[in-house]
C-alpha cells in the first residue's frame, strides 16, 4: 500500500530458469521447476505484506511471463494494469527507467519484472546504497516521499529501501 505523497516501485528478478533445451533462444527460456515453485512463494510473500501494484511492466520474455503468472496466483492483480514490453529484455537502468516514466502516469505502486544486469543497476542507482546483488526471485521495493508529478522526476531522487528480498529468507 502506498500513501498520499509517496511513490514506490518494486523491482522483481524474474524466478530460475531452465536450460535444459539447448535449441531455444534465451528470450523462450522457461522456469525451471524450482523457478515455478519460488514465484508463488514470492507472491504470497508480498501480498501477505500489503503490497498492491496500480501497474506492473512485464519483460516479454518467456521466464518473465511465467514469474507474473506464478506470482499470480497469490497476489491479485487487474489484468488492465498489466503490460509487458520487450524493451525489458536484459534492458539498461536507463531503459528501465525510461519505460517507468513513459508507461507509469497517474500510477503510484509500479512493480517491474525484468532481468540483470539492468534491475540490479536501476536497485543500486535508486537506493544510493549498495544492493550487493539480486539472483532470481529477488525483490527490492523502494519508496519516494514526494509529491512530484511525474516518474522521470521521481526517479531522479535517491529512495528509501523498505524490502530487500531474498528468497532464501522465505524458507
Amino acid at each position: 500500500m502506498t500513501l498520499a505523497g509517496q511513490r514506490s516501485v518494486t523491482l522483481i528478478r524474474h524466478a530460475k530458469s531452465s536450460w535444459s533445451n539447448p535449441q531455444l533462444i534465451d528470450f523462450e527460456r522457461p522456469l525451471n521447476n524450482r523457478g515455478r515453485k519460488d514465484a508463488p512463494r514470492v507472491g504470497r510473500y508480498l501480498a501477505n505484506a500489503g503490497i498492491d501494484f496500480d501497474r506492473v511492466l512485464c519483460s516479454e520474455a518467456a521466464r518473465a511471463r511465467e514469474t507474473l503468472r506464478g506470482l499470480r496466483t497469490m497476489v491479485e492483480l487487474d489484468d488492465h494494469n498489466i503490460e509487458y514490453h520487450e524493451d525489458l529484455y536484459l534492458s539498461s537502468s536507463a531503459t528501465i527507467r525510461m519505460i517507468i516514466a513513459e508507461r507509469a502516469a497517474g500510477k503510484s505502486d509500479i512493480a517491474v519484472i525484468a532481468h540483470n544486469p539492468g534491475l540490479e543497476n536501476l536497485a543500486r542507482e535508486l537506493s544510493g546504497c549498495t544492493i550487493e546483488r539480486m539472483p532470481t526471485s529477488c525483490v527490492v521495493r523502494l519508496s519516494f516521499d514526494t509529491d512530484d508529478s511525474s516518474w522521470d522526476q521521481v526517479l531522479q531522487r535517491t529512495g528509501k529501501v523498505e524490502l530487500y528480498l531474498l528468497l532464501r529468507e522465505l524458507d
